[in-house]
């Protein structure tokens, strides 16, 4: 059944596919704002989703996949008032995800919900205050983040019977110096974040302790940071930041860590062709609350170079390394990215297309038995423009991890109880989308 659903599904696509290969494309809505009472600007658009995916669960090809079709829709709504100089914004964005092929027992459906205010006043000449405050209900997949690697006798197990829920808030104040005649501008910022997962309540033993693991994720972080830009000339900027990061984990304050980033970065355009814009950051970290941990320093960097030998073609080359926690107390994540892109204009300017090659290495560091894992993500995007206000497009995606251990294992709770890792999977998505601004 699921297999003639998806030749199904493939062949239809495969049809569209061929009938926007007659026109052309742009890969954005043109926006068409309303205005309201009071002057308020409206504006809204809606993306549908209709796909196919093969692994819903992030399993190893040694475990059955949950094969199934998607139907996802991605409300946008945004409201913008203007006084004087200053300007007030309101946006929502949704996220509703609903899969075909389902147990009784358990759903990974999900919707997700983002709500964000944005005040930007000027103040006189050269100084000005923005105010950002954003609250996202969100999600994380069965077999991602915190369930990495468990397979679906784990899920029941643990009592994982659906998406983990998570409630992520975030606020900033930013004020910057900005002289419209001078070369220089100088932000100073302090930002607030917070991330939840939902509560989780059991009588069994597996299930409390799992809830309990989850809930030691939970952390609060405070975020300071200097920047100071410097307009060197008409085609490129120069920028340098100091930016520190202080993480309290409420539930298990051993992962607390406090960070410091030092920042000297560039963005350039030369001979109308090429771009380069291009971080460098010196990261200093700690963990105050481990004894046994070990401190340390090393280099982070994002760069992309893109190149236009064309005016409807351009190449990108891209590469970032960064720092994450692991889950488990001790050690962190080294995460190295490479990759390109190629987005292409077809006859006149309306049929796009898209591919891209990530080729990223995660390895676990300061750990007596740690993991390096590789993911390789490879996608194809097709974009025809229909209307200035309507986009199709069809999109194909597959990831392919692997790792040098087939398992590998954690404990929680103070080695209550080990939680085994099958590590490894493949995973592929074709999917149509219609995008339609309002």
């Amino acid at each position: 059944m699921i297999l003639h659903t998806k030749s199904i599904l493939i062949s239809n696509l495969i049809l569209i596919c061929l009938l926007l290969q007659s026109h052309s494309a742009y890969a954005d809505l043109t926006p068409k704002p309303h205005i309201g009472p009071a002057g308020i600007e409206f504006q809204s658009n809606v993306g549908i989703d209709y796909g196919y995916d093969d692994n819903v669960n992030f399993q190893s090809e040694k475990k059955t996949n949950i094969e199934s079709d998607f139907f996802n829709v991605k409300p946008f709504i945004q409201l913008e008032g203007v006084r004087g100089a200053d300007v007030y914004t309101l946006q929502y964005s949704g996220d509703y995800r609903q899969y075909q092929e389902q147990e009784k027992s358990t759903s990974d459906n999900y919707d997700d919900h983002t709500i964000r205010f944005i005040g930007a006043w000027k103040k006189g000449v050269n100084n000005d205050l923005l105010f950002t405050i954003e609250n996202t209900l969100g999600h994380e997949n069965r077999g991602e983040g915190l369930t990495d690697g468990l397979t679906a006798d784990q899920f029941q197990t643990y009592g994982i019977d659906d998406v983990l829920k998570t409630n992520m808030f975030n606020t900033e104040f930013r004020y910057s110096i900005d002289k419209q005649d001078s070369i220089g501008k100088l932000s100073f910022a302090a930002q607030y974040k917070e991330l939840r997962y939902d509560d989780r309540n059991s009588n069994d033993f597996h299930v409390n302790n799992f809830n309990q693991y989850i809930k030691d994720q939970n952390w609060d972080q405070k975020t300071f940071t200097i920047e100071l830009f410097n307009q060197a000339s008409s085609r490129t900027r120069f920028r340098y930041s100091i930016i520190s990061n202080l993480r309290d984990y409420k539930e298990d304050e051993q992962k607390n860590t406090n960070e410091t980033f030092f920042v000297a970065g560039i963005k350039t355009q030369q001979t109308g062709k090429t771009t380069i814009d291009a971080n460098i950051a010196w990261l200093y970290k700690t963990f105050p609350n481990q004894s046994d941990a070990q401190d340390f320093g090393g280099l982070n960097w994002d760069i992309d170079v893109a190149w236009s030998p064309v005016r409807h073609s351009t190449f990108h080359l891209f590469t970032d390394q960064s720092v994450e926690d692991p889950t488990e107390v001790g050690g962190y994540v080294l995460n190295t990215k490479y990759g390109t892109r190629w987005v292409h204009f077809w006859w006149s300017n309306r049929l796009s297309s898209e591919l891209g090659f990530n080729y990223e290495i995660s390895e676990d560091k300061e750990q007596n038995d740690g993991k390096k894992t590789t993911t390789t993500d490879a996608t194809a995007k097709l974009i025809y423009k229909f209307r200035p206000s309507i986009i199709l497009e069809l999109s194909y995606q597959q990831l392919i991890n692997d790792s040098d251990k087939e398992f590998d294992d954690f404990t929680i709770n103070d080695s209550a109880e080990t939680i085994i890792q099958t590590l490894g999977y493949d995973k592929s998505i074709i999917m149509f989308t219609t995008k339609v601004q309002i």
